[in-house]
């Protein structure tokens, strides 16, 4: 077995049940922006404190609290200001919400190794939410 698929296999046996908030592109509609409706998809990742090699790999200013690196089967995307996108967040069991801040896809192994910052300390760079309505 090589060891590609022995990094698959942990992913498979670490993994718990999570939500995947998904936020797809809007459109214009009759010339105004509409935002895509949020999903929200079930799926198995598994969530760690991250390491101090994934914690250099970000930029200075974003090394804060309220970090996890998650490994998922599942795609993890980050925002796309030229889609107008937003990134993708994860929800674990006590429904904290984690942003995705920087995302590696694991063809080799089939997965995606991503780190992600709570919500409530997310200062990183993402498209701005849109206004909320009553």
């Amino acid at each position: 077995m090589s060891l590609f698929a022995l990094a698959g296999l942990a992913v498979d046996l670490a993994a718990t049940p999570h939500t995947l908030r998904t936020n797809p592109p809007g459109t214009y509609v009759e010339g105004e922006w509409t935002q895509g409706a949020v999903v929200e998809t079930p799926i198995r990742a598994a969530m760690q404190a991250p390491s101090a090699r994934d914690l250099e790999s970000l930029p200075e200013g974003e090394r804060t609290e309220g970090l996890v690196t998650v490994w998922s089967r599942s795609p993890l995307n980050t925002a796309d200001e030229d889609d107008a996108t937003r990134t993708d967040e994860i929800i674990n069991t006590a429904g904290e919400a984690f942003r995705i801040v920087r995302v590696l896809h694991r063809t080799e192994a089939g997965f995606y190794r991503a780190i992600a910052r709570l919500t409530k300390y997310d200062r990183g760079r993402s498209v701005p939410e849109p206004p909320h309505l009553p």
